[in-house]
């Protein structure tokens, strides 16, 4: 009997310690309005840890003032003197600090962002009217009109400032927009793969063009006899045709109008439809060729086409440079090198395709 006391005292001191040191948050402040607001399961102070998860996702420790302070939402509080977010103390204005029903934070001076430079700390989105700031168009669906503001000088794109007019602006799909003088390309990314980066910019690119928009997917649209898109290496491209009969969707970067297939904003007037397979970086097939950014690989194996690179593929017989051979290289051989765009293949240099002066051996 009393080895079993002794055990039992040993397990309760156990899970007492357990829950000492690994217990972090208590009650919830008011679960109607946060469930990420709680006080300290031990400490007087409030915690914020995202949806009570605080082991996975964390926990912070914050300074607000117990007593007074209360929930906003899941993320934003306040207490007698300050306005919180994700637990931390905002610069903001405590008297006329408000966030909307539409997800719009603001105060008397500024429109805010939560992406701002400083991590868990709200950002100025430069230039907004808080009075006039406002959701683009409240029509669109969520996912878009979480993106798309405006007040009574300009549109706003994820809190970037663009070139659009407020009063007429409207966004078609992922990768174009329109008013009532220009087109603009929504540029969300550049680069491809590892290589890619966010940029979320709105760029003005062409004058509007006359004639009936059609959307023809989230990446193309149709103005009149055009077909416009900015998912291209020049971010955007307009192809024009004597008369548009037929539009088609094959995926996101790819249609056929009439005859002729584009591809990333790249018209393809050779490629066979049925067979056209898309790869990496501006390449793609068919049942009879290889190209790149729309242009035919002379002399490129179908069978064993490999791409290296952005800008080098090759086969079991030679080194293609984009759509051209890189004389004498060996694609048994060929390899990056530690230098800044150059290869090698054991006996040359490569830069752009070209051989560098100098043999390696």
């Amino acid at each position: 009997m009393k080895v079993f006391f002794i055990i039992l005292a040993v397990v309760v001191l156990i899970f007492l310690g357990i829950r000492y040191f690994l217990f972090r948050i208590g009650d919830p402040v008011n679960n109607k309005v946060s469930d990420s607001y709680f006080y300290h399961y031990r400490k007087n102070l409030i915690v914020h840890s995202p949806m009570g998860n605080w082991f996975e996702l964390g926990y912070f420790e914050s300074d607000a003032d117990v007593e007074s302070f209360q929930p906003i939402n899941r993320d934003f509080g306040k207490d007698k003197s300050n306005v919180f977010w994700k637990g931390r103390k905002q610069a903001v204005d405590y008297a006329t600090f408000q966030v909307d029903t539409t997800g719009i934070i603001k105060d008397k001076n500024h429109v805010y962002t939560t992406n701002g430079k400083e991590y868990n700390f709200l950002g100025i989105i430069e230039g907004a009217d808080p009075k006039s700031y406002q959701p683009l168009d409240p029509s669109l669906p969520d996912y878009k009109r979480i993106s798309w503001f405006k007040d009574n000088n300009a549109v706003y794109y994820r809190s970037k400032k663009t070139q659009g007019d407020p009063t007429t602006f409207k966004p078609l799909n992922d990768a174009i927009a329109v008013d009532a003088n220009y087109i603009y390309s929504i540029i969300n990314q550049r680069g491809e793969g590892i290589y890619a980066f966010e940029v979320d910019e709105v760029i003005r690119k062409y004058k509007r063009i006359a004639g009936e928009i059609k959307i023809v997917n989230d990446t193309y649209v149709q103005i009149g006899n055009a077909v416009v898109s900015a998912f291209t290496k020049d971010e955007f491209t307009l192809h024009t045709f004597e008369t548009i009969k037929s539009t088609k969707e094959v995926n996101y970067f790819t249609i056929v109008v009439n005859d002729t297939l584009i591809y990333k904003g790249i018209a393809y007037p050779e490629i066979d439809i049925q067979s056209f397979e898309p790869l990496d970086y501006g390449y793609c097939k068919d049942k009879k060729s290889v190209y790149y950014d729309g242009k035919k690989i002379t002399g490129a194996s179908i069978s064993d086409f490999e791409i290296i690179s952005p800008d080098y593929a090759k086969d079991n017989k030679n080194v293609f440079y984009k759509n051209s051979i890189a004389e004498k290289a060996n694609p048994k051989t060929f390899k990056k090198t530690s230098e800044s765009d150059v290869w090698e293949d054991g006996t040359n240099k490569f830069r752009e395709g070209k051989i560098l002066q100098g043999k390696l051996k």
